[in-house]
């Protein structure tokens, strides 16, 4: 581990993932670009606080997400959206099980048994507990929302703007 334990994790371009730690002190484990990490903080304290820190709180970067892909449940983050840093669940925010993916580290997944493994890329991966297909609907609902919050960026003020996407 690196760094104090009690300071709150800032999610970046590094952040690979972040998950649920099954211990009695520690809340999360996070798998970053060369290093792992343990945090006394749970992952969506840590996510709330690097939205925070980016502009906007957890919730309000979760109901933008939710309004724009017309979502209630395993909603993607927005964390860092000028530098594409999109957090996505796994499953349900509140199961153990849960595992939050940045967009950006994901090379590719396969199904592997009754889950996934996940390849990033730097060459690292991660078994995660959810279906393949599940994964892929996550990952497009994470590029759809990357793509309507940088409309502009790609196609320009001047590109034909449709109603559905402000």
């Amino acid at each position: 581990m690196v760094g104090d334990s009690n300071a709150v994790y800032i999610i970046s371009r590094k952040t690979k993932a972040i998950m649920t730690q099954d211990s009695p002190y520690y809340r999360s484990r996070i798998l970053e670009i060369g290093q792992e990490q343990q945090s006394v903080h749970s992952p969506e304290q840590i996510i709330d606080h690097s939205c925070i820190l980016y502009g906007a709180t957890l919730k309000g970067r979760r109901d933008s997400a939710k309004k724009r892909l017309k979502l209630n449940n395993k909603v993607p983050v927005p964390v860092i959206p000028e530098a594409y840093v999109y957090m996505l669940p796994t499953c349900s925010s509140r199961s153990k099980e849960n595992v939050w993916l940045s967009i950006c580290q994901i090379k590719q997944f396969d199904q592997e048994d009754n889950g996934t493994y996940v390849t990033f890329y730097d060459g690292t991966g991660l078994y995660v507990s959810t279906s393949e297909s599940s994964l892929d609907m996550q990952y497009k609902r994470t590029s759809e929302l990357m793509l309507k919050l940088n409309w502009r960026c790609f196609f320009g003020n001047d590109f034909f703007f449709p109603e559905d996407f402000r």
